[in-house]
């Protein structure tokens, strides 16, 4: 094996080691360094230079980044995760004839699309969206993002908010408390200028909690 994949390989296997462990710090400390690390292989975009460990190269660095993506969920890192997916996303459109499709390619589509769809950014969702093949849009994760953002353009609210007990991933969560939080800041401004009192079953009712602690918590971090 060439020393420099040699070296990116042994360096990745301890970053997933420690990602099992979820000790982030040490993740994000040797994920610096592969990035460092990559730069060296010339067949990655935006050269795609067809050396010998090509595919070995270019497997290995989509790899890395798919990790790096998870890992600014975990992190709770937004910048990070926008990052990291612009340096990934020419994986999953520039290489399809030179190495197999990942597995995590949708996961992360899908993933990303909520991301813009709790920023806002609709506009994009809908260009990223386009940019997908016809046969994506029957995938789990991609149906599942494009269901939630039709549910939130419509304001029902309540299949928002119930989204949460179907994610097609384990990753999509904090991406759907976030924007459950953003829901129910909606409806509570709502009901504050509609309603001049109301009890907690009623705030429970309304706001979709399922006990008094979740709706005190709320009430605390609002």
């Amino acid at each position: 094996m060439d020393l420099k994949l040699e070296e990116v390989t042994q360096l990745f296997e301890r970053f997933k080691s420690a990602f099992v462990r979820n000790d982030f710090g040490a993740c994000t400390d040797v994920l610096s360094h592969l990035k460092v690390l990559l730069t060296k292989f010339p067949s990655l975009p935006p050269s795609y230079q067809e050396t010998p460990n090509a595919v070995q190269e270019l497997t290995i660095a989509r790899d890395i980044y798919e990790h790096a993506v998870v890992l600014s969920v975990k992190t709770e890192d937004q910048d990070a995760f926008e990052r990291d997916f612009f340096q990934l996303k020419p994986f999953y459109t520039d290489t399809c004839g030179i190495i197999p499709p990942s597995p995590q390619e949708y996961p992360i589509l899908g993933l990303n699309l909520l991301r813009l769809l709790v920023q806002n950014r609709i506009a994009e969702f809908h260009t990223e969206l386009e940019l997908l093949p016809q046969s994506a849009l029957e995938n789990p994760c991609i149906k599942h993002a494009v269901e939630l953002e039709q549910s939130f353009m419509e304001g029902a609210y309540n299949r928002v908010l119930s989204a949460r007990q179907t994610v097609p991933h384990d990753t999509y969560v904090y991406f759907l408390d976030l924007l459950a939080k953003t829901v129910r800041d909606e409806i509570a401004g709502c009901s504050e200028k509609a309603y001049d009192y109301l009890s907690i079953n009623d705030a429970k009712k309304i706001l979709m909690f399922s006990t008094d602690q979740e709706l005190s918590e709320y009430i605390t971090e609002v």
